[in-house]
């Protein structure tokens, strides 16, 4: 960050790692990748050079192809693991060993040069009109209405009341893919995510893990109806030990990653991708834990308020449209 202050460098964090710099940064612009900020994308692709700290530029971030990362960008490569040095992309400079003690010795060395400033203007003013472009589309979400709640509403509505210190930890699936472009983070180690795994049923027991680790901090996990039922068994282990995390879990009633890409691949053809599932809410209070369910969306936060102050493990079910679905990424680039 200090670097980006010193040149008036945009700065953008690879896919599962906004956390890295404070989101309220006015030169950060937000999340690459794979359900990542349209904008960080459009901001990544026009760079002649980038400063790749600390990441492998792995599939999720990258697509492992141009649509990013111009084929004819100079790319500096940190990264602790000399065979991730230029695994992925061509690089001008390879430097290995840790971010942070790399990213130091450069800012040493700008500031021994007196270097400052040294990004035009017309640069820094395009990467900031992108940010407020992405705060005006996320924040108007916020205002949509229907019958039924969409998980960009939830996250509008999230965005409001979650404590800064708030550790979040994203499942896989269709609803918790939202999050990634539309949570705020303002400390590091404050987001928990599967990443390329995207093994379902994460969130949750990563959430219990956290919460034992930091417990004065505030731990929010959230998921899907299907992902939520992969572990839904440590309800008991949360009750018993007495773990006090919340729990969002947005019931479509469908298989949405899946749902998806039906959709988009053969519409009108799904199989396989509804279901049907109990009140988790109720499910929640058999367990012992304190159970919510949430079906107007201004009631959002005041629910979520109440919960993390519960201390106690709490469930809050939304019911949310199972035909608002995310755009499968992958199909994205093919409708260039």
């Amino acid at each position: 960050m200090d670097i980006a202050d010193l040149l008036s460098a945009p700065m953008i964090t690879s896919y599962g790692r906004n956390d890295a710099v404070p989101n309220s940064h006015p030169l950060y612009v937000g999340p690459l990748g794979r359900a990542g900020a349209p904008e960080a994308g459009e901001i990544c692709a026009q760079a002649d050079v980038i400063l790749a700290a600390g990441t492998r530029l792995s599939n999720f971030t990258s697509f492992y192809d141009n649509r990013y990362i111009s084929a004819d960008a100079k790319v500096i490569q940190i990264e602790i693991d000399e065979t991730e040095l230029g695994r992925n992309y061509p690089i001008e400079v390879g430097i290995q060993g840790d971010a942070g003690a790399a990213l130091q010795g450069i800012l040493d060395g700008l500031r021994a040069d007196g270097s400052k400033a040294a990004i035009a203007p017309g640069w820094t003013d395009e990467a900031k009109a992108l940010k407020a472009k992405r705060r005006a589309r996320i924040d108007e979400e916020g205002s949509w209405g229907g019958e039924q709640i969409k998980p960009q509403q939830v996250y509008a509505e999230l965005r409001k009341v979650l404590p800064p210190d708030a550790i979040m930890a994203l499942d896989a699936g269709a609803c918790p893919a939202f999050g990634y472009d539309r949570l705020d983070f303002s400390n590091p180690r404050t987001l928990v995510t599967p990443l390329d795994f995207g093994g379902l049923g994460f969130a949750f027991p990563e959430a219990l893990g956290a919460k034992l680790g930091r417990p004065d901090a505030p731990v929010v996990a959230i998921h899907g109806d299907g992902g939520f039922l992969f572990n839904v068994q440590e309800l008991e282990t949360a009750v018993r030990e007495g773990i006090a995390t919340v729990t969002i879990v947005m019931n479509n009633n469908v298989w949405g990653s899946e749902m998806a890409y039906q959709e988009a691949l053969y519409p009108g053809r799904t199989i396989g991708s509804n279901i049907t599932n109990p009140r988790f809410d109720k499910l929640a209070e058999l367990f012992g834990a304190k159970g919510y369910y949430v079906d107007r969306a201004e009631d959002i936060g005041a629910v979520v308020t109440e919960a993390l102050a519960g201390n106690v493990p709490a469930i809050i079910e939304i019911p949310v449209d199972p035909k608002e679905l995310p755009r499968p990424a992958r199909l994205i680039e093919s409708e260039k």
